[in-house]
């Protein structure tokens, strides 16, 4: 049984106690998700919906999710559709989308390629997936690789004062933004776009909500925009 079926409140108390952390991480996708309508939008793993239900308060409605853990049942509670299944195996046809959202969902998959091969199969021609990640070369990335190696506790004078709970981190594989990249190019996306935030040490990110700013080079927490193009074969014709 992974953490998110064995303690699926664990996540809303972790943001509830680290506020600034999430505004700054909603501030991310909304860089993205305001940019243009969401169209059909799906979040493949949502969780518990917390994102999903803030960012229809912002006015970006993202409706249809798919969860594999007992948080699921927490997001339909937030009035969310949300189907029981897997990143790499989405219970929906083909170009159904015109956005899909991952927001902390890559560093849990067992197949990642797969997952992304997936995203791009329910998009329409055009539509927009959007990663999000703690990246593995940010602060929060040594941190988590190394908390969960030795716990909190050695940590504690240099840890957030709030720290993510350790069964959340034992499971996770982070990845760097040049792994994330390989990924998404693999899977069929192109024009890749970045943005950030959580640029301060973890101990300090939660003093105050950060806006986004473009790149990579300097923040924990990183959105990345690619669009599905039609791959061409020969004379032009769509290979889908």
């Amino acid at each position: 049984m992974s953490a998110f079926d064995s303690a699926p409140g664990e996540y809303d108390r972790w943001f509830a106690a680290n506020a600034n952390v999430f505004e700054s991480e909603l501030r991310l996708l909304l860089h993205f998700l305001s940019m243009r309508p969401v169209g059909r939008a799906l979040s493949v793993g949502c969780g518990s919906g917390l994102f999903e239900e803030a960012l229809r308060a912002r006015g970006v409605a993202i409706g249809e999710c798919v969860e594999p853990s007992a948080m699921g049942e927490i997001a339909a509670r937030r009035g969310l559709r949300v189907l029981r299944g897997r990143a790499e195996e989405l219970p929906f046809g083909d170009g159904e989308f015109d956005t899909v959202l991952l927001n902390g969902v890559l560093d849990y998959v067992d197949d990642p390629r797969r997952a992304l091969s997936e995203a791009r199969r329910v998009l329409r021609p055009g539509g927009w997936v959007i990663v999000a990640d703690v990246v593995a070369e940010g602060s929060y990335g040594l941190l988590y690789e190394l908390a969960s190696l030795r716990g909190w506790e050695p940590l504690r004078r240099v840890s957030p004062p709030n720290p993510y709970p350790l069964e959340f981190l034992r499971s996770a594989r982070w990845r760097t933004v040049e792994e994330l990249t390989g990924l998404l190019t693999g899977a069929g996306f192109s024009d890749l776009e970045y943005a950030q935030t959580l640029t301060r040490h973890p101990r300090y990110s939660n003093a105050a909500p950060e806006d986004p700013i473009p790149g990579y080079d300097r923040g924990d927490y990183v959105a990345i925009r690619g669009i599905r193009a039609d791959r061409r074969g020969p004379g032009g014709v769509g290979t889908g």
